[in-house]
């Protein structure tokens, strides 16, 4: 390890930073039914969640609960004691839980506006600070299957995270129910309701659903979509795995991807159709299906292996689509950030243990100087080499929760450099404060 590198990590050490311990239980499964109210910016809950112990005689959950007004949580029909401690809910249980014994608490509950649910004009949104429409475990690392029921307006169009199970009325309302039957952490959990338009196309065996303000032109989206998706099916060996995907163009400025579907600005969808080469965006929230959905992080600590490698892989759907130069002016703007933020101090290894909450993994530099660094290893390995080692990475942990440690293992199965990208990686995914600019000869 680099000085530099070794000083980065002691200040990290001397701070007491680190990730936070597991959980004293692991919940399962998640039972949710929704119901917005548009005009009173409200939305009634209530979720079911079903938990194991880790421990001996476990007598309390922790929850995140955002700023949820909470109504009752109860087991088996008996209330349980109930207390606050910021954005945490704590349920202190009146029987404690044996290891591995299962059980179910109830919770009902008022959710206002906030970071993680967005009211607007006609339409309503929830997402990625999941606790903020529903209490659960933010955490990554805790993730769990999920059994949605969202009442909405008649009229409105509904599009949630997972499949769509069903539709019904009730009480005047459609309720649609929406599954996600692989454990999933929740800030891939999304849903959004309300006054859109709904355009659909087939891309091979695909439906990409479009939902957009009445006025927008959804054709370009419909087809930057499909050749966005053809590229990333070809170039990582896995065809996208569910039925339909769908981009939500709502307003606000929210960029977020789910399980089968992303929110997007209804300013940038409406942009496209007189500036239709401007599709990083489109096609970045799309890449996160395959590095964020398909290949979940095991934790916070890399981070980057979504958030770096959605954002070059939707630089190289660029290259694709519009050849080199535009590749290269990505390439570059991400090089420009990732130095500033160097110059500015704020380097660190993209494989980073030393976190405490979301916001200390996430910020700019594991999109940016994840990017950068594929790109270097795109150079590395040369063209052929890379994209199959990319390949082998995408079907080998497909459906698991990954680490640099298996991009590592997939890279060197596949290009049987192990001396030269056991360098690389200390160097640039687990090692602190490279110099970058001693890269630019290698181009």
């Amino acid at each position: 390890m680099s000085f530099r590198a070794t000083f980065c990590w002691l200040a990290a050490a001397a701070l007491g930073i680190a990730a936070p311990l597991q959980r004293n239980f692991a919940v399962e499964h998640y039972e949710v039914t929704l119901q917005p109210d548009l005009a009173a910016r409200t939305l009634a809950g209530e979720v079911s969640i079903r938990f194991h112990s880790r421990i001996d005689r476990l007598s309390a959950l922790e929850f995140d609960a955002g700023s949820l007004e909470i109504g009752s949580v109860t087991e088996g029909g008996a209330a349980q004691y109930t207390e606050r401690r910021g954005a945490l809910l704590i349920v202190v249980l009146s029987k404690p839980v044996n290891s591995g014994e299962q059980r179910t608490v109830t919770i009902r509950y008022r959710a206002p506006a906030g970071k993680g649910l967005v009211f607007f004009p006609g339409q309503v949104y929830g997402a990625f600070s999941t606790s903020d429409w529903m209490p659960s475990s933010d955490r990554p690392d805790e993730p769990a299957t999920l059994h949605l029921r969202l009442s909405a307006d008649p009229r409105w169009k509904v599009a949630a995270s997972g499949k769509l199970a069903g539709t019904s009325t009730e009480n005047g309302r459609t309720v649609t129910e929406w599954h996600i039957d692989t454990p999933t952490p929740t800030y891939l959990f999304a849903f959004a309701a309300g006054d859109f338009t709904e355009s659909t196309t087939q891309h091979n065996k695909v439906a990409l659903r479009i939902l957009a303000p009445a006025g927008m032109t959804a054709a370009p989206v419909s087809a930057a979509l499909a050749a966005a998706m053809q590229f990333f099916d070809e170039r990582t060996g896995v065809a996208f795995p569910l039925a339909t995907y769908t981009q939500v163009y709502v307003q606000g400025d929210v960029k977020e991807e789910a399980v089968g579907m992303s929110l997007l600005p209804a300013s940038y969808g409406e942009s496209l159709a007189k500036q239709p080469e401007e599709l990083w965006l489109l096609a970045d929230e799309l890449a996160y299906q395959w590095y964020g959905v398909g290949l979940m992080t095991a934790d916070w600590s890399d981070f980057w292996l979504s958030a770096g490698i959605s954002t070059f892989m939707a630089d190289a759907f660029l290259e694709k689509r519009f050849g080199k130069a535009r590749y290269d002016k990505e390439i570059e703007h991400a090089r420009s950030v990732f130095q500033s933020l160097q110059g500015d101090g704020k380097d660190r290894p993209l494989e980073w243990t030393d976190w405490q909450t979301p916001a200390q993994a996430m910020g700019e530099l594991p999109y940016y100087k994840g990017a950068v660094v594929m790109d270097l290893l795109r150079r590395e390995l040369t063209d052929e080499v890379f994209w199959r080692a990319l390949h082998r990475y995408t079907s080998e942990y497909w459906g698991r929760r990954v680490t640099s440690d298996n991009l590592e293992s997939a890279m060197d199965g596949a290009s049987g450099k192990a001396k030269v990208l056991t360098k690389f990686f200390e160097r640039w995914v687990t090692g602190c404060c490279a110099n970058l600019a001693q890269e630019r000869g290698k181009k």
